[in-house]
């Protein structure tokens, strides 16, 4: 091979590595609950299951309300609709039985988070009707973006072989 080949070569395996590196980013906490909806408003129990949490200094806010308002669940938010920063819970061990949770026509939310700038927090909202069903599959575009790179990888070193071969 040439070292105009082996250059571009290089550049392919290169393009394809940055296509699979993901960007940096911190580990992705989530929040389910069972029942993830209910039937009418009134009293219920719940189980949350915390997910990704690493911090066992995190609290368990209620709030009365399934929609977090235009700037999302910030500190005037927290106060208005859930009374305060809630009550301490650890995330890390499992399930969380959570009873006697009164849910009005608006729905309610459950929040853990820490209460540090920047910390683990995730939400889930349970509001009244049918459930929805949970999104699962691939990330197709992903898998398109990954795939056309390694053609246009392929192409180039063949173009270039070829045009290297008529000179």
């Amino acid at each position: 091979m040439t070292k105009t080949k082996l250059i571009f070569v290089g550049l392919a395996v290169a393009l394809v590595g940055f296509l699979f590196a993901g960007s940096a980013s911190a580990q992705d906490q989530t929040l389910s609950a069972d029942p993830s909806a209910v039937p009418e408003a009134g009293t219920y129990d719940f189980t949350l299951t915390p997910g990704g949490f690493t911090s066992t200094a995190t609290n368990l806010a209620v709030c009365n309300t399934a929609d977090p308002g235009p700037d999302g669940w910030g500190q005037a938010t927290l106060m208005q609709y859930c009374g305060g920063f809630g009550s301490p819970t650890d995330a890390t061990g499992g399930p969380i039985s959570v009873e006697g949770v009164e849910v009005g026509e608006d729905g309610v939310t459950f929040l853990i988070f820490e209460l540090v700038q920047g910390g683990q927090a995730a939400d889930v909202a349970v509001e009244i009707g049918e459930a929805e069903l949970p999104a699962t599959g691939l990330n197709t575009s992903l898998l398109v973006i990954i795939g056309t790179g390694i053609a246009l990888a392929g192409v180039m070193v063949f173009g270039l072989s070829r045009r290297l071969r008529t000179l």
